[in-house]
């Protein structure tokens, strides 16, 4: 909650209050930033559905994949990024280097 306060210029006690009461519901100017900084909608934060995202359109491991990213730390959804974006070059590069023999 620090980092998200840092990230929005509200308080931390404000954002605690938003997170821990179904009461307190945050302005829209609020409401805005602290959708910008996680990266999502206004929307997705009030109802917890994205509008851009049809579950029907994706199936198998891409729909797995997709809702596991929100659960992953940043750090980890960087080194998905990096894997995806290694993986499908033409000519990959080992995301990992392979062990000297």
């Amino acid at each position: 909650m620090k980092e998200l306060a840092y990230l929005t210029g509200i308080s931390h006690r404000s954002i605690e209050n938003y997170l821990n009461s179904r009461e307190s519901i945050p302005p829209a100017d609020y409401a805005c930033k602290i959708a910008k900084a996680l990266n999502t909608s206004v929307e997705y934060l009030v109802t917890g559905a994205d509008v851009n995202f049809k579950k029907s359109e994706y199936t198998g491991n891409l729909l797995s994949i997709i809702e596991a990213y929100p659960k992953l730390t940043p750090s980890d959804q960087k080194l998905l990024a990096c894997l995806a974006s290694s993986l499908s070059e033409k000519d990959p590069k080992p995301v990992f280097p392979s062990p000297k023999v």
